[in-house]
């Protein structure tokens, strides 16, 4: 990876919204099946929602159920119409993904004890690897659910993924630590700190790691997130960091935005060779961005859409999905409405095209 320039290289390749979708709940991720025909996400309630892509059209799917908790992350197999969940409860599901009255295939209700943060696929579809506040890794086999090994870290974990031949999960702590671990020989292969991850304000903890990645065939690990920088009502800055894998060396700090945009929620790379980032943190506030690793600038910014929290990238790389947050979102101190109820947060999901 080349070293930090200040003129960005991509300029002209200018996202346009092309569609918008009201939801009814609030929306944390959503991904794209492998053959871009289903449109997948999770959020604050324990229903799956899933929704049938046909060109610029969305038209909703029955959603897949039998999650207790907030349903918290999701993969979809890279070659088969599989769909895999997680929840807050600690359950791992595993479903038919593309039919109206879609087939559970398994089910793991005691995969973690509580949350699960995060959930990912091997490249060839045969492991699965989870990570959660009770600081475990596991790795799963896909086709069963059968526990194949897991890893107890000292602190809470927040991301995992892994090493592109799949033989290695990366995953990271609330401290900003970083693990390589060989699953089937059980071992630490090595290590990466990043304490610009996690800031200790009085007694509140304040983790930063959102997503990890590896780039140019595993040759670049890539953690995102945000840079604390005070507690009670948190501000912080969105935040990538760019690693060597071989020698562990922080080669890149990329920092876009003001202390209100807040974390990194989903960092996602595109067959051209630049990342789409999207943004969260004060209310209203939110950004899309677009990057190149060794550049200090997006090329391209969108501040139009608040609280962004998922980016899907269509299989076809023409197309994507950023879910937001309604404008004037319902947060603490609100009164009820006239029906005595809480309003509910919602999240549209924007669809935008790409040039070329």
């Amino acid at each position: 990876m080349s070293d930090a320039t200040d003129k960005p290289k991509a300029a002209g390749i200018e996202p346009k919204q092309i569609a918008e979708v009201r939801t009814t709940r609030q929306i944390t991720a959503s991904r794209f099946s492998a053959d871009g025909t289903v449109l997948a996400a999770v959020g604050f309630d324990s229903a799956v929602w899933r929704w049938r892509m046909n060109g610029s059209e969305l038209a909703p799917m029955p959603s897949l159920t039998g999650h207790q908790g907030w349903a918290t992350a999701l993969a979809f197999h890279p070659t088969q119409p599989q769909l895999f969940t997680v929840d807050s409860w600690g359950s791992l599901q595993a479903h038919d993904s593309h039919e109206d009255t879609p087939k559970l295939l398994w089910k793991n209700d005691k995969g973690h004890d509580g949350w699960v943060r995060q959930i990912a696929i091997s490249p060839d579809g045969t492991r699965l690897a989870t990570c959660g506040r009770d600081c475990f890794a596991r790795v799963w086999e896909a086709a069963t659910g059968k526990l194949v090994a897991e890893y107890k870290a000292p602190g809470d974990l927040f991301a995992v993924a892994f090493q592109p031949d799949g033989t290695a999960i990366v995953f990271g702590d609330m401290r900003g630590r970083f693990e390589m671990w060989d699953f089937a020989a059980k071992k630490t292969v090595r290590t990466f700190e990043a304490p610009v991850l996690y800031r200790l304000d009085r007694i509140q903890d304040i983790p930063g790691l959102r997503n990890l990645m590896f780039l140019d065939g595993g040759k670049t690990l890539v953690a995102s997130g945000t840079k604390p920088q005070n507690g009670a009502t948190p501000q912080s800055f969105p935040l990538v960091l760019f690693f060597d894998y071989e020698s562990g060396e922080l080669k890149q700090t990329f920092i876009h935005g003001t202390n209100k945009e807040g974390y990194v929620h989903d960092l996602v790379p595109h067959p051209q060779g630049y990342l789409m980032a999207v943004t969260s943190g004060s209310p209203g506030s939110g950004m899309l961005f677009l990057f190149r690793a060794g550049e200090k600038e997006p090329f391209h910014v969108n501040t139009k859409m608040p609280n962004c929290h998922s980016l899907a990238l269509h299989p076809d790389g023409k197309r994507f999905i950023v879910t937001s947050t309604n404008r004037d979102s319902n947060g603490n101190g609100r009164k009820l409405g006239k029906d005595g109820e809480y309003a509910t947060n919602t999240s549209p999901l924007h669809l935008f095209e790409l040039p070329g």
